[in-house]
């Protein structure tokens, strides 16, 4: 059984990849900033079948990342696989953000904390993987979320670099770039807002947390190990 770490477990697309990575044989570790409920919750329902442990986690925190890290391999002994899907929005013009720093704090730093912390214990084994959950966002930018756009345009490159500073040494780094994802971060929107969004989606669907989780398997499977460096997106087909 493999082992993973997946932060940001209580949002739409962090608890579906848990569940999905429970139900192919990984032990996880679901990180949680708030809504905890939610993870324990999926505890009772996933520990018949596999293994999944809650844990309270704020991403902003060098210690508690490293805490964690050794945590996870102390408790199962590895880690075969970090997922990076922590995560914060502000829409507002640039001129009204309160909340620049914070967002960068946790989008792009929080990522880059977590695998400092996950590294060391990855390259001693020669093996890993490393997915982050970027955006549509990170490349093309959208406005009144210059904040997000940016994080995720540095996360973007982010994982370039790392892929090719640890590749020698038998990890792996990519991440997966969703587009518009049925989840409670775009909850505020209306249905007619909706709506119109999908006449711009060529597959004429939003996508759902399952869509992203499936791509999350998919880069953390051995039929993807001659894959690292490169930004997945999943939209639909949205940005075309």
């Amino acid at each position: 059984m493999k082992t993973a770490i997946v932060t940001g477990a209580s949002g739409g697309i962090g608890l579906q990849t848990a569940r999905l990575l429970c139900e192919n044989d990984h032990a996880v570790i679901g990180c949680y900033r708030s809504n905890g409920e939610v993870c324990d919750a999926l505890a009772e329902k996933l520990n018949v079948s596999g293994v999944f442990q809650p844990y309270c986690l704020n991403v902003r925190s060098e210690d508690e990342c490293a805490e964690l890290a050794k945590y996870a391999v102390d408790t199962f002994g590895k880690i075969d696989l970090l997922v990076n899907c922590a995560g914060m929005n502000e829409i507002a013009p640039l001129a009204e953000s309160l909340r620049w720093e914070e967002i960068i704090d946790v989008n792009l730093s929080g990522a880059v904390r977590m695998c400092r912390s996950v590294l060391p214990y990855m390259l001693r084994r020669g093996a890993g993987s490393i997915v982050n959950i970027s955006s549509v966002w990170g490349e093309c930018g959208s406005a009144c979320e210059a904040a997000y756009s940016a994080s995720k345009g540095g996360l973007n490159a982010f994982t370039k670099a790392l892929a090719k500073e640890v590749g020698i040494m038998g990890v792996r780094v990519n991440a997966v770039a969703p587009g518009f994802i049925e989840t409670p971060m775009n909850s505020a929107l209306s249905a007619s807002e909706v709506n119109e969004i999908k006449d711009d989606i060529p597959l004429g669907r939003t996508g759902t947390p399952a869509d992203v989780a499936q791509a999350v398997l998919f880069l953390a499977g051995e039929n993807a190990g001659y894959i690292t460096g490169q930004i997945l997106t999943v939209d639909g087909g949205w940005t075309i």
